[in-house]
């Protein structure tokens, strides 16, 4: 993974941060609409993120392992 993939990583995670300390505050202000909105949106985020880290580990593990992990973890 490139120093530029990684840092796009980091910025991805730093915003999913921000997403769930907003569901936190929404939640004690009983925003139940914008609950459900920011963690549909974390979810896709984390999938994101997920995605780009299992592609970069596709070097590193057999096909078989690769397809373990897709299967278990998306």
């Amino acid at each position: 993974m490139t120093i530029e993939e990684k840092k796009k990583l980091q910025v991805a995670l730093k915003r999913i941060q921000g997403q769930v300390g907003g569901i936190e505050k929404m939640i004690s202000e009983d925003k139940c609409e914008a609950v459900v909105t920011q963690v549909v949106a974390s979810m896709s985020s984390l999938k994101s993120v997920a995605k780009s880290l299992l592609a970069d580990a596709v070097d590193s593990c057999n096909k078989e392992e690769y397809a373990k992990l897709l299967k278990r973890y998306l």
